[in-house]
């Protein structure tokens, strides 16, 4: 007798079908989600290696922050040093100024001016005297202006006197010291 198969095979074969498509579906699910989680877990460890440098540059930072601090605190402290040495290089320049002008005045000072008083303040000299005639203050300022390191000659004011006695002016001058320099290195003519 012959086979006759009896069973649906056209439904056998839809439910084979199903089952494979199903089983590839699966596949196919479990391999996504696989991926899914794969790129989640590459991505949350570059977000932590990220995280990782950059706390590792904020600590650096910090670091770089304080150590700047310190330069900073070291330039405040060396700049201060600089302008004490500078002020005491000027007092040491200035202490030997008056000594140097009082050395130097009877060589500025000509004949027929006699000096009543003389101030030093802070590099301008005052000076009130009296002469005889207004050409011998007018040779002195040139005397100073010409010394090197005295100048700005400007006279205030020159009078003659009330006393009739000896016919003198009154005159009120002042001068600058220019160049402090010159005051810490010796006097050319003093070595003669």
């Amino acid at each position: 007798m012959s086979n006759i198969n009896l069973l649906p095979w056209r439904e056998a074969s839809k439910q084979r079908q199903k089952r494979i498509f199903l089983s590839i579906l699966g596949v196919a699910a479990v391999v996504s989600i696989s991926l899914v989680l794969l790129v989640d877990f590459v991505f949350q460890q570059a977000l932590q290696n990220q995280e990782q440098r950059n706390q590792y540059l904020q600590s650096e930072i910090t670091l770089l922050d304080a150590r700047i601090g310190e330069i900073n605190k070291l330039k405040k402290r060396r700049s201060d040093l600089i302008e004490r040495m500078r002020l005491i290089d000027q007092l040491q320049q200035s202490r030997n100024q008056a000594v140097h002008l009082y050395n130097d005045l009877p060589s500025l000072v000509t004949n027929g001016v006699y000096l009543d008083s003389l101030a030093l303040q802070n590099g301008q000299v005052d000076v009130v005297g009296k002469t005889e005639a207004h050409s011998r203050v007018a040779n002195m300022m040139r005397m100073i202006d010409k010394s090197g390191w005295l100048g700005q000659t400007s006279i205030s004011s020159i009078f003659v006197s009330s006393d009739k006695t000896l016919a003198l002016s009154e005159f009120s001058m002042m001068f600058k010291v220019l160049n402090q320099d010159l005051l810490t290195k010796p006097n050319p003519q003093e070595k003669k």
